[in-house]
């Protein structure tokens, strides 16, 4: 291999590093999930919306028939942005593969594209969050709370267990 073509092939490789990282959390984003139950679809949907599992709040069945509602509702309205930013993704990508010189301004509409589409989203997202929320009494809300600091020291805990004398980032 030409010495010239090395720093392009380390390009190469980087977007293509970057794009696997982009790809990994749309899976999960696309993954609808129930309400309550955390893990299939973390925040988008999979019950962590609020950085807890909401089945922990004892949630009334009125209450559970609204979230369950409000996430059909955000699933519904983000399925076509997923499948776009998808799309996106996988243009991007195919670009990145493309023989010949590439420069960063050869591909700065479509990351603009994509940042735009990840925007909708998380303010889909965000807005659903709220939705929730305010669907919470204020019992359940400190409960929320108390949950979510016990799951950040569960965390922690762990990243010392699996780093004995090691360093710990949060």
């Amino acid at each position: 291999m030409a010495t010239g073509k090395r720093p392009m092939l380390w390009t190469l490789i980087a977007g293509m590093l970057v794009l696997l990282t982009w790809l990994a959390p749309l899976g999960a984003q696309a993954q609808g999930g129930s309400y309550g139950r955390g893990g299939r679809g973390g925040s988008w949907g999979g019950g962590l919306m609020l950085g807890v599992p909401l089945h922990s709040l004892n949630l009334m069945p009125d209450q559970k028939t609204q979230i369950q509602q409000i996430l059909s509702t955000y699933r519904t309205s983000a399925k076509p942005i997923i499948q776009q930013l998808r799309q996106a993704q996988g243009t991007l990508g195919d670009r990145l593969l493309t023989p010949g010189a590439l420069q960063s301004s050869d591909v700065q509409a479509q990351l603009q594209q994509i940042a735009s589409l990840r925007s909708q989203l998380l303010q889909l997202s965000a807005q659903a969050t709220i939705d929730i929320r305010n669907i919470l009494t204020p019992d359940q809300l400190t409960a929320a709370a108390a949950t979510k600091a016990q799951l950040a020291s569960l965390r922690s805990q762990m990243r010392q267990l699996m780093n004995p004398g090691g360093t710990t980032t949060p």
